[in-house]
């Protein structure tokens, strides 16, 4: 079911978001509230009359071919772009974001358990599905973020789509010279180490608290890993809020990162329960770089590109949660007899190559100026429509 709908999301999630620079953001949002809805209510249809379950990699494959949550989170940010000066504002607000989206999550899974419990799947798939059409009405009230006189022109052109795709890191930008390739390229490339670990770490630790010496219940791992959660995004979001005072995005991304390596370390040598909750309580701060790092390459990206520019991110944290989870297993079934702590130091590893990168972003952004810089009343030659467009 994974494959279902993660193969479909790598061209699906990437063409929303770029489609969404010319058509406007509203539309592909609500594409993917449709299949997110559809597929509840299929699953649902599905539990009731007892279908066979191998009908269900289908309903995968329609949410999707429909861009699923990939394409909601690389909107969602591109929506806050849209209506944010560049500035530590946008930076603040995207974590904003990504914190709602946490908590949501956080909350579903918490609450569906009682109501599955109570009520049964059925009715734990209808209420799903009811919930899904929630969005879909919010939207319809929701003011489009990208203007008409901001949009590009699309022509229906394939190479010229994934030219653009990947023109940030292989083209330094004309009107920016300080926003290269090699920072758009030390920025995914730490986006990459930081979220492969992490996805690989949540496929593995429910087995590692499990097992000796913490030997946690699952009324305990539903507690420990909703309260992680929850005090991980509010550690973020305040942190990022303060930290903004003194530091620039990259130089908090780099402490989040470092965080990340030494509590990854502590939960490999953890020998009590106390132990393992000191180590998370460091790493609390630990997915700060994931938004800081979308809003480093927002800052770097015109407007027009917004939708392009995080529909690469998009690509890519797909492929890391196809990856991630697979890789995690992997490390931890090879390993686990002879140290159940390897997984998370070959994790650790991968973060430290992170905060490598970010080091180096750190030193390229003392030559940058803060923000895009605008050339008042100019056009550009845009390489999708191979038109003139205007930018200001």
């Amino acid at each position: 079911m994974s494959l279902a709908q993660g193969i479909p999301l790598l061209i699906s999630a990437g063409l929303f978001s770029s489609l969404s620079d010319s058509k406007g953001r509203k539309p592909f949002v609500l594409v993917s509230n449709i299949g997110i809805f559809l597929k509840a209510l299929l699953m649902c249809v599905a539990v009731r009359f007892q279908w066979n379950i191998y009908i269900f990699v289908i309903f995968s494959f329609i949410d999707g071919c429909c861009g699923s949550w990939v394409t909601q989170i690389s909107l969602a940010m591109a929506m806050v772009s849209d209506l944010t000066n560049v500035g530590k504002s946008r930076s603040f607000l995207i974590a904003m974001v990504g914190f709602m989206i946490s908590m949501g999550y956080a909350s579903g899974s918490f609450v569906s358990g009682f109501i599955i419990h109570q009520l049964g799947f059925t009715w734990g798939l209808a209420i799903s599905s009811m919930t899904g059409l929630v969005p879909m009405i919010i939207l319809y009230f929701i003011e489009e973020t990208l203007h008409e006189n901001k949009r590009i022109r699309f022509d229906c052109n394939i190479q010229a789509y994934f030219k653009n795709l990947i023109q940030f890191y292989i083209k330094d930008d004309p009107l920016n010279r300080t926003s290269t390739k090699w920072r758009y390229v030390l920025s995914l490339s730490a986006f990459v180490c930081i979220v492969l670990p992490r996805l690989g770490s949540f496929s593995v630790e429910i087995y590692y608290i499990m097992d000796t010496p913490f030997c946690f219940k699952p009324v305990v791992i539903g507690m420990f890993q909703t309260s992680k959660t929850i005090v991980s995004d509010s550690v973020i979001l305040l942190g990022i809020k303060v930290l903004q005072n003194k530091l620039n995005d990259e130089t908090i991304a780099l402490i989040g990162s470092v965080s990340s390596v030494v509590s990854f370390i502590m939960i490999g040598v953890a020998p009590s329960t106390s132990f393992l909750i000191i180590a998370s309580v460091i790493g609390a701060f630990g997915l700060s770089p994931l938004p800081l790092i979308r809003s480093i390459m927002s800052k770097m990206t015109p407007l027009h590109k917004q939708g392009t520019m995080y529909a690469g991110i998009a690509i890519v944290e797909n492929i890391c949660a196809c990856v991630g989870s697979v890789m995690g297993s992997s490390i931890y079934s090879v390993t686990v007899n002879v140290d159940r702590g390897i997984v998370f130091f070959v994790f650790s590893s991968f973060l430290f190559l992170a905060s490598v990168l970010l080091v180096f972003l750190i030193l390229s952004s003392r030559q940058r100026r803060n923000g895009y810089e605008v050339i008042q009343d100019s056009v550009e030659e845009d390489s999708i429509s191979n038109k003139y467009i205007n930018v200001t």
